[in-house]
């Protein structure tokens, strides 16, 4: 895997305050763009002076043109909203930046705490397609010694990359179930991170919470196979979390060592069932450690700007990697993906087919996906799978969709740094004094917000392109609310 270099030209330094005023700027701007699938609401906000109880401010749908706002759908994902995407992609990277370096009520003395850029990657299912490599300098997709072998020199965008050379062969179902439980890997692994931290540096691990802490953030990427794999940062501070500093035995070099035996270490057991030959599952054989901000110019360090640019790239991603760009959660809400009513219509009455999907199961049929070969079978594994009673908790159906993935693609630990609701907050509050002042009101902490507003469809309004502006609903905020204090 190939990271850009810390020095590359192409990337300039910006100072603190010059990116969270442009972060700022950038957001109320964005919440202004237009939004692809926009959430329509009808009804109110009103504004009470908090001592007096007067209203000095009274919104109402109904003296809309159409009898409706709109406000921005929220979705982080790319190919489904553009705009909302880059919003979050934003914070996402100030997220990031603040456990690196500090800012956004994370102190700045986490920029000399040890740091790890890790890549955690899935285990082989079975010999796929190969593109060009991450540089993307030219490979040949092979050749290989024994079995099926391809020795043509794909392009960038070739349909084949990624796709088994031999697909009655490739294991579908360990590749599902892979997916399945690689939020309990990843769980699996921060706990054996901080054991091993604490046999190496001599420690019990009992008493290792009172003298360092380990903190992490991640994201989860498809790769072109259909396949999760996380890229993670990883930060040791001290006894009381970010404003302290481990002990000075505790270093960079013994991080990484803890990290790298963690990662060999990490397995879950599945239940036991005959869809699949093996209980264990592992991490792949490809790990990779950067040091993030070393002191040492070795050329291998990261530096926090990269690195936050990075996790907030793919944070906005999904399994479009995979040939899926927008593809619709499948088992029919009525009965679950079971095909069949839970509940008879009259005692003593058996199960029948549910009427919605018709027995199916799900809201469309295998042709009507319109999925590659590769991509199909992965849905129809997670489908079959998920009709089995021992692998019913994995929920498989509810997540064909994703091939098998449920967890969340960012999280963090809670002292990692601030949230995306602090985030969210802040840019709320800069649009709310905007339009406060427009509007000639008090100041915010004189005021609240009554929020009564009800969901009506989704999508533009008619003959309006973009959303209401921000003098008319705080699009930065929750708006669906009531009773809310500002």
């Amino acid at each position: 895997m190939t990271f850009p270099s810390p020095t590359d030209p192409r990337i300039t330094p910006v100072p603190a305050s010059m990116t969270d005023l442009a972060r700022v700027l950038a957001g109320h701007d964005l919440t202004r763009s237009t939004c692809t699938r926009p959430i329509r609401l009808t009804g109110s906000r009103t504004l009470v002076h908090r001592a007096t109880g007067e209203i000095v401010h009274d919104f109402h749908s109904a003296h809309q043109p159409t009898g409706m706002i709109t406000v921005p759908c929220g979705n982080r994902r790319h190919t489904v909203c553009p705009a909302c995407s880059t919003l979050y992609k934003y914070d996402a990277y100030h997220l990031i930046a603040a456990g690196l370096r500090g800012g956004k009520n994370t102190t700045p003395t986490v920029a000399a705490h040890p740091k790890l850029f890790v890549t955690l990657t899935a285990p082989s299912f079975g010999p796929v397609h190969l593109g060009p490599a991450k540089n993307g300098t030219p490979r040949p997709c092979g050749p290989r010694h024994t079995g099926p072998h391809c020795h043509t020199w794909h392009a960038v965008g070739d349909p084949l990359i990624g796709t088994p050379l031999d697909p009655g062969t490739y294991d579908y179902t360990g590749h599902v179930l892979f997916n399945a439980h690689a939020g309990a890997l990843w769980s699996r692994f921060t706990t054996e991170t901080r054991r091993t931290l604490a046999d190496l540096a001599g420690i019990e691990r009992r008493a290792l919470r009172t003298v360092a802490t380990v903190a992490f953030a991640k994201v989860a990427e498809y790769q072109t196979r259909g396949v999760v794999h996380f890229h993670a940062v990883i930060r040791l501070d001290g006894a009381n979390g970010p404003g302290s500093i481990a002990p000075a035995r505790m270093t960079t070099a013994l991080l990484t060592r803890s990290v790298r035996t963690a990662a060999s270490r990490t397995r879950v057991t599945m239940s036991r069932s005959g869809a699949a030959p093996f209980r264990d599952l592992r991490w792949g054989r490809q790990l990779d450690i950067r040091t993030i901000g070393s002191s040492v110019d070795d050329g291998t360090a990261l530096s926090d700007a990269v690195v936050a640019r990075y996790v907030a790239k793919y944070a906005t991603k999904g399994t479009e990697a995979s040939g899926i760009a927008d593809l619709r959660p499948l088992s029919c809400r009525t009965c679950g993906g079971q095909g069949l009513l839970v509940k008879p219509t009259e005692p003593g009455e058996a199960q029948r087919p549910c009427p919605d999907c018709h027995g199916l199961g799900r809201s469309t049929t295998w042709a009507a996906l319109g999925l590659s070969d590769h991509a199909l079978t992965l849905v129809r594994t997670c489908w079959k799978l998920g009709g089995r009673e021992e692998l019913a908790g994995l929920r498989l159906r509810r997540w064909a969709h994703t091939f098998g993935f449920r967890g969340h693609f960012a999280t963090k630990s809670r002292s990692y740094s601030t949230t995306f609701g602090a985030l969210r907050d802040e840019r709320a509050a800069y649009t709310a004094a905007q339009r406060d002042e427009a509007l000639g009101l008090p100041s915010s902490g004189d005021l609240v917000v009554v929020n009564d507003w009800h969901y009506a469809g989704r999508g533009p309004l008619p003959d309006t392109p973009t959303p209401a502006p921000p003098d008319e609903v705080s699009q930065g905020s929750a708006v669906v609310s009531t009773g809310g204090a500002r």
